[in-house]
C-alpha cells in the first residue's frame, strides 16, 4: 500500500524525511487537511480506512474517529490498531495532547455550511487555522466542497482526493470547484474498470491519477459484518445518537 507525496506529507509526524515522488529527500509537513470527495458508495470511506492503515504502518501518530460507536472501534479493526486508534468528537480536539489522524466521516451531516451556529462547525471554523500547532491532521468525507463550511479550507494545507461524484449533483458544488471536479470524472473514467471508479481516485494537488487501495479487512466478501459496520458507522449509534447527530432531541418517556 503507497500514497502520492503530497499524501504522505500531511500523514507523516512533523518534520520526518522521506523522499518524494521524483526521489528527493524532503520533509513532512505533518499537518493539514485531506478532504476526499465523492458520492456516496464511491470509494470515500475504504480510501479513508487505507490512510488510516498507513499511518499505523508507518508512523507513531495515534488515529482519532470522530464520534464513531465504540463498538465498531473494539470490534472492526484489525488488532495493530489496538492502542492507537480513539474515539472522540471534533469539537474536543483541544484536549488531544499527542500528534494524531482524524477520521471524520459523512463531513456533509456533521460539518454542515448553513448549520454555521452548531458546535461542530464553530469549532471547524477556529480550528483551521491552527491545526499545526497542535500536529493534528484531518481526513475528512463529504460528497462536495458546497457541504464544507469554506473557512476550513482556505487556512491550512489542504490534497484534496476525488472519487466519482455524480454528474447530476455537480452543478450544486462550488462554482470554483465545478471544472476541477468534472475533469476528475472524466480522467477516471478513462481508466477505471470498476462500477464507480472505485479502483482509482484523482489527487487534485497533483492533477494526478492514482489506485485506490482496499485492504481486505474491510472487503464483505471475507469480513461482511466488519465492511457494513465499517462503511456505515453512523448506522450502529443508538436512536439517541442518532437523533442527536441529527440535532434533534429523543423523546422523555412520560412518567406513570
Amino acid at each position: 500500500m503507497n500514497f502520492p507525496a503530497s499524501v504522505k506529507n500531511l500523514l507523516f509526524e512533523e518534520g520526518v524525511e522521506f523522499k518524494n515522488d521524483f526521489g528527493k529527500e524532503t520533509v513532512a509537513l505533518g499537518t493539514g487537511i485531506i478532504p476526499i470527495i465523492g458520492t456516496a458508495r464511491s470509494g470515500k470511506t475504504s480510501l479513508a480506512y487505507s490512510m488510516l492503515e498507513w499511518v499505523i504502518d508507518n508512523t507513531q501518530r495515534d488515529i482519532i474517529l470522530d464520534s464513531f460507536p465504540q463498538g465498531i472501534i473494539d470490534q472492526a479493526f484489525p488488532k495493530k490498531f489496538n492502542g492507537r486508534i480513539f474515539n472522540y468528537a471534533f469539537i474536543d480536539i483541544a484536549k488531544v495532547d499527542r500528534s494524531s489522524v482524524w477520521l471524520v466521516d459523512d463531513t456533509g451531516a456533521s460539518f454542515n455550511s448553513r448549520d454555521s451556529m452548531s458546535g461542530n462547525s464553530r469549532t471547524l471554523s477556529k480550528v483551521a487555522g491552527i491545526l499545526s500547532h497542535w500536529e493534528q491532521t484531518v481526513i475528512f468525507t463529504t460528497q462536495l466542497f458546497s457541504a464544507v463550511d469554506l473557512s476550513f479550507l482556505r487556512y491550512t494545507a489542504l490534497c484534496p482526493l476525488l472519487r466519482r461524484v455524480d454528474p447530476s449533483v455537480i452543478s450544486q458544488e462550488r462554482p470554483q470547484f465545478q471544472d476541477q471536479v468534472r475533469n476528475s470524472n472524466y480522467m477516471l473514467g478513462s481508466v477505471s474498470k470498476e462500477p464507480y471508479f472505485r479502483d482509482y481516485y484523482f489527487n487534485a494537488k497533483d492533477e494526478t491519477i492514482c489506485e485506490a487501495p482496499f485492504p481486505k479487512w474491510i472487503d464483505k466478501k471475507y469480513f461482511p459484518k466488519n465492511a457494513d459496520m465499517l462503511s456505515k458507522p453512523m448506522k450502529y449509534h443508538t436512536v439517541e445518537m442518532k437523533m442527536k447527530i441529527i440535532g434533534q432531541e429523543p423523546k422523555k418517556k412520560k412518567k406513570g
